[in-house]
């Protein structure tokens, strides 16, 4: 395997070149891109369809999820001409695109680069979307607007070559954020809104993580006990780039060479001083540091901001999939009502905000019009889903129809009081976070009667903030058919017996995990309720 300035030298590393193959093959009806061009054109934030050859998903990079109102008409253009009308809102504040054409590659990214979207670096082995706080700068809680350093980032390691061959994706988030809606547990490394007390007075700035990451294998970031001023963010996520960068070792097996296991093989008092080693400044400790409990983050209803008169609007968008014609009509709303600014957040929500009091009325019957509802109940708020069967080829079940038919069917049968979260997954990659959430569903099969069947896992138990845990698997290869049902029971479970204020995590635990099971048993077997 070649060295990172190997791999640069011959292009691999330089996302620029790997244009200049698209746009060649696209004149040619791309019978010359050849599987290795296909694994290049990630670098370009292009995907092969599962399915559908001469397809693209395409997966744009958006800093922090900030988007203006004429950006947002361009996608949704771009949705309704070539893209069936739909984009995908994503865990990272970013927006997926399908069924981009291979000869309207070039076409489509020239069209968002003029609309000042970039697509570099958004797939591959490279800094995927830095993501960060949604009401940034109009939060009235928050230690300070974090959006400025976050841009700087972004901006640095945007295209830059020297960067642009990791020894895999690499993610991470800059928040000033108290509620750390964030999530930077589940990062590479996390610039979290911080401060400390110095000679009887107050400083802000970040506290360090590092070392989170999901997929098969899942890891909770560590702090690196520095404290970083904002000036102080880029070069120090430099130096710890770097070091990931140069340590070869991890380009042997790419099942081994996401930055957790760096972090989890050299402990934090090794790569501290390895980051140390790069800069011209020393590296101040942070001391004691308390974390949020976890309360729900994601943004949604009306809210006000710090500036006087003015709201944020959060729209939930189920499972993250938004039609042309409600992209248009958000970015119509905010343009109309407000200055035009649009957020979206890592639940695969929508915001829009600086919009005065006297017209939060207007803007939630514009949205009401197109099937955007700002009251979504604690069901609709808290499920999370991935592509799927539908366009990845990881995949080994549908997720996004198969989460809306559990929403419409828990709706009208359970009603909760709090938002539950519920992330479908279509494989062990947890591209839908599932591991974080209270009820996860990863796809499976099973064999049944000689043919196979979609199957989901059940875990229970997630969470973040200062209790953090991973779910727990508590029962395998439940037919998808039978989801929806299963949880019912469950829920309808928790309701009855749940004591007073008693999150869905605390009774889980309660009442133990063979009693857990049970409900979740098929409906024949008797369950037992003596607990």
């Amino acid at each position: 395997m070649p060295t990172p300035q190997e791999a640069i030298k011959t292009g691999i590393g330089n996302p620029f070149a790997v244009r200049e193959k698209i746009e060649a093959a696209a004149k040619e009806g791309f019978t010359s891109l050849t599987e290795d061009d296909k694994f290049l054109a990630k670098w370009y934030g292009l995907y092969t369809h599962r399915n559908e050859p001469g397809y693209f998903m395409l997966r744009l990079k958006i800093p922090g999820g900030f988007l203006s109102s004429a950006q947002m008409k361009t996608i949704a253009k771009i949705a309704a001409e070539q893209n069936k009308d739909f984009a995908d809102l994503t865990t990272r504040q970013d927006i997926q695109l399908h069924w981009v054409a291979v000869k309207e590659a070039p076409w489509i990214l020239e069209t968002l680069k003029e609309a000042g979207i970039s697509t570099l670096g958004a797939c591959g082995d490279v800094m995927r979307n830095i993501v960060g706080c949604p009401v940034a700068g109009v939060d009235a809680r928050e230690y300070f607007d974090a959006s400025p350093v976050l841009q700087e980032a972004s901006d640095f390691f945007l295209g830059n070559v020297e960067f642009g061959n990791l020894p895999r994706k690499y993610k991470v988030s800059i928040a000033a954020c108290r509620d750390q809606c964030q999530q930077p547990e589940i990062q590479c490394v996390s610039f979290v809104g911080a401060e400390r007390r110095v000679d009887g007075g107050a400083q802000l700035g970040f506290d360090v993580q590092v070392g989170g990451g999901l997929s098969t294998k899942w890891y909770f970031g560590q702090r690196m006990n520095a404290f970083v001023r904002p000036e102080q963010v880029v070069p120090v996520l430099k130096a710890i780039t770097e070091v990931y960068r140069d340590a070869l070792e991890y380009r042997n097996s790419r099942s081994r060479a996401r930055f957790k296991y760096l972090v989890a093989d050299w402990g934090i008092d090794k790569l501290k001083q390895a980051v140390q080693a790069k800069l011209d400044f020393p590296l101040e400790e942070m001391g004691p540091y308390e974390e949020p409990a976890d309360s729900y983050k994601d943004h949604v209803g009306v809210h006000e901001q710090k500036q006087p008169d003015l709201f944020y609007v959060g729209i939930p968008v189920p499972v993250g999939r938004i039609t042309g014609k409600q992209m248009r009509k958000a970015a119509d709303l905010a343009q109309t009502y407000g200055d035009g600014t649009i957020r979206l957040t890592v639940r695969q929500n929508l915001l829009l905000l600086n919009i005065p009091k006297d017209k939060v009325a207007p803007v939630l019957e514009g949205l009401d019009s197109v099937g955007l509802n700002v009251n979504g109940s604690p069901i609709l708020r808290g499920v999370l889903a991935c592509t799927g069967i539908e366009f990845c080829r990881l995949a080994v079940t549908e997720t996004k129809a198969r989460a809306l038919e559990i929403v419409e069917y828990l709706e009208g049968r359970v009603l909760l009081e709090e938002p539950l979260r519920i992330h479908v997954t279509g494989c062990p990659n947890t591209c839908a976070q599932s591991p974080i959430a209270h009820i996860g569903l990863q796809g499976s099969r099973a064999t049944v009667e000689g043919r196979s069947i979609e199957t989901y896992d059940v875990a229970v138990g997630g969470q973040l903030g200062r209790d953090r845990a991973f779910n727990r698997f508590l029962i395998r290869k439940i037919p998808a058919t039978e989801i929806k049902s299963r949880l019912e029971r469950l829920l309808l479970e928790y309701k009855r017996l749940r004591k007073s204020g008693e999150a869905f995590n605390d009774f889980c635990r309660r009442i133990g995990d063979e009693a857990v099971v049970k409900l979740l048993a098929p409906p024949e077997k008797p369950s037992d309720r003596s607990w």
